[in-house]
C-alpha cells in the first residue's frame, strides 16, 4: 500500500505490456525490486478483474497497488477486499442494453465489484459466427449465466466483436455519453472487446485520482501500456511509454520501448529511476 507521496511512480498496465501469457518473468520483477528499493512505487492498471488477477505469475512482486477492471476498483495489497469506484445503474443498464440488442451484439453485463468475475450474457450472432465469444462462455463458464433480466447493478458491459467486425457507428453514437473504449482480446489477440463503463470512468482518470490522493502531480508519473484502452492514461501521466510490437506501437506518438518481456518493462523501470531518483525525496 502506498500512503505517502512518493518521488515518482511507474503504472503500467498488465496483459502484453508487463505480463506475457499472464506470467512476468524474473528480469522485470527484479526490475521492480529494484525500482521500489528506491523508493519508487509501481502501479499496475488493467482490465482485469480481482478473481483473474489470481492467475498471474509474480504480480505482488511487482505491484505495490493494482488498479483493475480499467480503473473501476483498487487492490491496495494481495490480501486486500477489491474496492469498487463506480457502478452502472439498473436506468443505464436498461438503455445500453437496448441499444445492444437492436444493433445484434452480443454482450455480457458484469456484477457489482467484488463480484465483477461473475456475469450474465447475451448472444445475437450464431454460435459459429463469434468464436471469442465462444471462448469466453467456456473459459468462465462457472461464473457465467444467461441473461434473466436487468440488473439493478452492473461494473461494466462487455462487447465482444468477431475478428473483421466493426460496431456500427450508430450505436457508437448511442452510446457516447459513456465510457466506451476498445482493446484487442486478451483471449484470442484478434477479436474486439468494447468495455462500456460508467461515465469519467477510464484508466486515466483512474489514474489520476489514485495520483492526486497522494499529492503526485503527473509530471512525476511513467506510463506503460500496449492496447488503446491505455491511451487516457499514457495521455494524462507526464511520460507515456509502449512496449514494442503492440497495437499502439503502430504510428504511436509515445516512445516506443522494446516488447513485452523482452525487456520493455525493465527499459521502463530503468527510465523511472533515472527520472525519479535524485531529483525528488519520499515523504516519510
Amino acid at each position: 500500500m502506498v500512503t505517502s507521496t512518493p518521488p515518482g511512480l511507474l503504472a503500467t498496465d498488465l496483459d502484453g505490456t508487463l505480463a506475457v501469457e499472464g506470467v512476468i518473468n524474473r528480469t522485470d520483477r527484479a526490475a521492480a525490486v529494484e525500482l521500489k528499493s528506491r523508493g519508487i512505487p509501481v502501479l499496475v492498471v488493467t482490465g482485469r478483474n480481482p478473481e483473474s488477477l489470481k492467475k498471474v505469475e509474480g504480480l505482488w512482486e511487482v505491484a505495490d497497488e493494482v488498479l483493475f477492471s480499467s480503473g473501476a476498483g483498487v487492490l491496495t495489497d494481495k490480501d486486500a477486499e477489491p474496492v469498487g469506484m463506480g457502478r452502472l445503474s439498473a436506468g443505464e443498464i436498461l438503455e445500453i442494453t437496448a441499444i445492444l440488442n437492436e444493433a445484434g451484439e452480443d454482450y455480457c453485463l458484469l456484477d457489482p465489484i467484488p463480484d465483477n468475475h461473475h456475469f450474465s450474457w447475451k448472444r445475437h450472432r450464431k454460435p459459429g459466427e463469434n468464436p471469442d465469444f465462444n471462448r469466453r462462455m467456456n473459459l468462465y463458464k462457472t461464473w457465467g449465466r444467461p441473461d434473466n433480466g436487468i440488473p439493478a447493478q452492473a461494473s461494466q458491459v462487455l462487447i465482444v466483436l468477431p475478428p473483421g467486425t466493426f460496431i456500427q457507428s450508430e450505436t457508437v453514437k448511442a452510446l457516447s455519453r459513456w465510457s466506451v473504449f476498445h482493446s484487442s482480446s486478451p483471449v484470442d489477440h484478434k477479436s474486439i472487446w468494447l468495455e462500456i463503463f460508467p461515465t469519467g470512468m477510464d484508466k486515466g482518470s483512474a489514474l489520476a485520482a489514485w495520483c492526486s490522493s497522494r499529492r503526485l502531480p503527473k509530471e512525476r508519473v511513467l506510463a506503460l501500456g500496449n492496447d488503446f484502452n491505455d491511451e487516457s492514461m499514457l495521455a494524462w501521466a507526464g511520460m507515456g511509454r509502449v512496449v514494442g510490437g503492440s497495437p499502439l506501437a503502430r504510428d504511436s506518438v509515445f516512445s516506443v520501448l522494446p516488447p513485452a518481456g523482452m525487456g520493455g518493462f525493465e527499459a521502463a523501470a530503468n527510465e523511472a529511476l533515472e527520472c525519479f531518483t535524485g531529483c525528488f525525496e519520499p515523504d516519510r
